[in-house]
């Protein structure tokens, strides 16, 4: 049976909870707390892709043996490997049209969201902790850079230089994706595919986070396309398995976390 390691439905562990949903899949699902860093304990699963991965203490995907990490490669692996209604984007090309907006939003927006989430939810939150045993347990963090993603989060990196520069730097690839949506129903393809999971997860959390770029006036194509992915049975379901109610206050350290600038 597939087994996933999440936590609060959101960015990265939103994708492959809205993939099985839509699959109808039975899974098992196994929610940790990555701000405890649970992630680090000796029962949770890993491998060294696992332990190197950009989206650093994002989803862990388990069928039998393998070990699968990366929140996009598993979008495609559930497409691929579980039998349901079909995720694939299409045809060869809409396949790599797919892996390319993927790619983009990844490297353009992940390093930003995962910014300003932390600093509007994920830093207040920290500051309530116990500090000395909150830094004893990131000290024993490893590789170094994924160490100094959390450090970044509590050490005062991120100012409101820093915000605005994230927020300026969103715009451009939230206006292309408005502006292909201007022209084409989904993101790949004529039908509803593991872009659109993608690309919902990543862009939802703007809305909040930089409601000046994201907005019914701005951005009119991208605000109906995320109504049109909420109103889907299966993302209602997905964020449903919410413990907090709040998921769209949970964020740890992304991709690149410790690029606040």
């Amino acid at each position: 049976m597939i087994e996933l390691y999440h936590a609060e439905p959101n960015v990265s562990y939103l994708k492959p909870l809205i993939a099985l949903k839509e699959k109808n899949a039975d899974f098992q699902a196994h929610y940790f707390d990555p701000t405890k860093f649970e992630q680090f304990g000796p029962n949770f699963p890993r491998n060294m892709e696992s332990d190197l991965q950009l989206e650093r203490e994002g989803p862990v995907l388990v069928d039998g043996s393998e070990v699968i990490s990366s929140s996009f490669f598993m979008l495609e692996y559930i497409a691929d490997a579980i039998e349901g209604p079909d995720l694939n984007p299409g045809d060869a090309f809409n396949h790599y049209q797919a892996r390319a907006w993927g790619q983009f939003l990844g490297l353009s927006l992940g390093p930003i969201v995962g910014a300003l989430g932390c600093a509007k939810y994920l830093a207040p939150a920290l500051k309530t902790r116990d500090q000395d045993e909150l830094k004893a347990a990131i000290a024993r963090i490893e590789p170094v850079e994924r160490r100094n993603a959390w450090m970044a989060v509590i050490d005062g990196s991120f100012t409101k230089e820093s915000e605005k520069a994230a927020i300026e730097r969103s715009k451009f690839p939230v206006k292309r994706v408005d502006g292909w949506l201007g022209g084409n129903p989904w993101m790949t393809g004529p039908a509803y595919s593991i872009s659109d999971i993608d690309t919902f997860a990543l862009m939802a959390p703007l809305a909040d986070l930089a409601p000046e770029v994201v907005n019914a006036t701005a951005t009119p194509n991208l605000v109906a396309f995320l109504k049109k992915m909420r109103d889907r049975e299966a993302v209602q379901a997905a964020l449903a398995m919410s413990k907090t109610g709040k998921p769209q206050e949970f964020y740890v350290p992304g991709a690149e976390p410790s690029r606040w600038g």
